[in-house]
């Protein structure tokens, strides 16, 4: 599993936020959550797996750091 840097976990809720999908929906929606990490990957960089990405995502919603997004 990758360390995920302060300036990769910004650019993670960024991202998030700007594609304004319910970590819920990212994570059930095998489509969507392989163009979130697709698109995230490009802009970081960095090589992470979606189950990595989902994993952060859910880390960071029950730690209260991720933006709500209401669907």
């Amino acid at each position: 599993m990758a360390r995920w840097s302060v300036q990769q976990t910004e650019q993670l809720r960024d991202l998030y936020v700007k594609t304004n999908i319910t970590s819920d929906d990212l994570i059930k929606e095998q489509s969507r959550l392989d163009m979130f990490t697709k698109e995230l990957n490009a802009q970081t960089g960095t090589i992470f797996s979606t189950e990595e990405v989902a994993g952060k995502l859910l880390r960071l919603r029950k730690s209260k750091k991720l933006p709500r997004i209401r669907s």
